[in-house]
């Protein structure tokens, strides 16, 4: 957007020395108009202009219409109100006609057209561009384009440089893009520069702008400043982040009205008010009115869950007017340590440890490990149990014995082929060295054991990955398109083609993305990984053993049916987010190594 900021003040300096008296452009390197400014009515309507070319042109794609699957910006040639019958053409004289339908208000386009290294500019305006006033929901839900007049308080400064911040009235909030100084230019640190308006958190602006859509946010971009309202409340302390032992806080104000308040929300029980001290301002020769100070001290519980924020509003008054600022506190998630929790889970290799650690009698924790079934002792539907061995790949070799666990959700076991040799599966329950009568010594989950997840031994387990063809089949055949799996599977297969050389050491994303095939044949189907990280579920960092074509690996994540913005479909591995989780593919094995 930024850009157009630019292209905006080219156009400027185009149109002051390249109009005649009948409003055609005089040439301009290879492409000329004869209108730059065209209008159609509100009711809708048409209207056509000339484009003159010494080479090929088209549109520019410079409207942010939504984001695709990576959620990287989609652009257009036109706005969504705005269509033409043409969006490119040859050399030559071509004639384009553009179509709005009806609006109830004024809205404006500036479209650029490129041959070459030539650029042009047009501006298509439908209705009256006069400012409505407007409250942030009238913005929010008015026609893209149109020109709004609004009041309300700055509750996010975005950035200095330009004027981005949000605008909040009672129905909403709307993002300001971009707005003029007290010299109408742009792009000069209007909010606090030399001819700023000195604009602060917590401030009452009145301004109007344009409506644009970038994706999905509505914005006003470029907007005048009609007047600001200075707020009676500053905060001074920054937000803040509290570790999960909880803490005492304390929130510093300056305030020129009638006292300072503090306001939690409603469902917050973690955050309480334990007192406030007031400090009156000296006045001087200087500031005869200064501002008072408050100090607002707040006791924060310790945390045993995710992490947490709430948002408090501070305020303060006068016979006037009335100040409010939000205010953020957030506290670190509580994380289990690592076994004592299904999502960080130990391998069998290390809840056979801390059974030789915890010895012949339980310590009462509990205790989570991941591993394979390599082994049965016995499925016992008439006791609801199952005594079996697991282990980290599969064999009995340095196994960990499952004695009489439950069923998942800690529910009976009702068939004997519930499970079976190579299922994949999570274990909870008290660890021990457990020894017999005998002397005979066995790491076990022994005690309050039940599986919390289980998938069994089928193509794309562990012990039996997909190969590429069938990973591709899989896909196709089971998801629609966008749609990603519940679970991680395996992929087998020899590296064909290295998308990107520079991603085997990326500092920034430390991923790798390649093609795999069933082998060296290239008339084979191959599978696209995507983003995959490297042995151990980790970045690439350097000196690790860089992947090459030929290369054999095991690759483990979720699977998607991508499609890309020409709708092509692309079986890959996910690297992405749901519902706020990431989710990342790994090399599971390299050449037959693990790490």
């Amino acid at each position: 957007m930024k850009l157009k900021h630019i292209f905006s003040l080219v156009l400027a300096a185009q149109l002051a020395i390249g109009c005649s008296d009948d409003n055609t452009v005089d040439p301009l390197g290879s492409i000329t108009l004869d209108q730059t400014y065209v209008s159609i009515p509100k009711e809708g309507g048409d209207v056509s202009v000339t484009i003159k070319a010494q080479a090929d042109w088209a549109f520019d794609k410079t409207f942010n219409i939504g984001k695709d699957a990576d959620g990287n910006a989609i652009y257009a040639e036109l706005p969504a109100w705005l269509s033409a019958d043409k969006l490119s053409g040859a050399a030559g004289e071509t004639v384009v006609t553009f179509h709005a339908g009806a609006t109830t208000a004024g809205r404006e386009a500036e479209l650029r057209i490129s041959t070459g290294a030539d650029k042009q500019f047009l501006k298509v305006r439908q209705g009256s561009m006069e400012a409505s006033d407007a409250t942030c929901a009238d913005i929010i839900a008015g026609p893209e384009g149109k020109t709004y007049r609004v009041t309300g308080a700055v509750t996010r400064i975005a950035g200095a440089q330009y004027g981005n911040f949000d605008i909040t009235d009672e129905t909403g909030t709307v993002y300001v893009y971009g707005i003029y100084d007290k010299d109408g230019k742009k792009g000069n640190y209007p909010l606090d520069g030399p001819t700023g308006w000195g604009i602060e958190l917590g401030d009452i602006v009145t301004l109007e702008g344009p409506k644009q859509l970038h994706g999905t946010t509505v914005e006003l971009v470029d907007a005048t400043v009609i007047e600001v309202v200075k707020s009676l409340l500053k905060v001074v302390t920054p937000e803040q982040t509290v570790g999960i032992e909880g803490a005492d806080v304390d929130v510093k104000l300056a305030y020129k009205g009638s006292g300072a308040y503090v306001q939690l929300p409603e469902d917050c029980d973690w955050i309480s008010v334990t007192g406030e001290d007031y400090v009156a301002g000296q006045p001087t020769l200087f500031e005869p009115n200064p501002a008072d100070t408050a100090i607002v001290h707040l006791r924060v519980a310790p945390n045993t869950g995710a992490g947490r924020k709430a948002t408090l509003s501070f305020s303060s008054s006068n016979a006037s007017s009335e100040s409010t600022i939000a205010w953020t506190l957030k506290q670190d998630a509580f994380t289990l340590p690592h076994g004592e929790s299904a999502d960080d889970p130990f391998t069998v290799e290390e809840a056979v440890a801390k059974c030789l650690e915890i010895g012949n009698t339980t310590d009462g924790e509990i205790y989570y490990a991941h591993g394979f079934i390599s082994s049965i002792k016995e499925v016992s539907p008439s006791y609801g149990n199952a005594t079996f061995n697991i282990s980290d790949d599969g064999t009995d070799e340095n196994a960990l014995t499952v004695f009489r666990s439950k069923w998942l959700e800690n529910a009976a076991f009702t068939a004997e082929d519930q499970i079976g040799l190579g299922d994949e599966v999570i274990i909870r329950g008290k660890l021990v060295y457990y020894k017999d009568k005998y002397g005979v010594e066995t790491p076990e989950f022994s005690g309050d054991v039940y599986v919390v997840s289980h998938k069994a031994a089928g193509p794309g387990s562990r012990l039996r990955p997909f190969t590429a063809d069938e990973a591709n089949a899989f896909v196709m055949e089971n998801l629609e398109p966008g749609q990603v799996t519940d679970d991680y599977y395996y992929i087998a297969g020899e590296i064909t083609n290295i998308a990107k050389e520079s991603d085997f050491f990326n500092a920034k994303y430390g991923n790798a993305s390649f093609y795999i095939a069933d082998d060296d044949d290239p008339s084979n189907e191959q599978f696209y990984v995507f983003r995959t990280l490297y042995l151990g579920n980790r970045k690439w960092v350097e000196g690790d053993t860089q992947i090459k074509v030929g290369d054999q690996v095991v690759i483990c994540g979720r699977l998607t049916k991508y499609q890309d913005k020409n709708g092509n479909i692309i079986p890959e591995t996910f690297n992405g987010k749901i519902d706020d989780v990431s989710y990342t593919p790994y090399i599971f094995s390299l050449n037959g190594k693990r790490e």
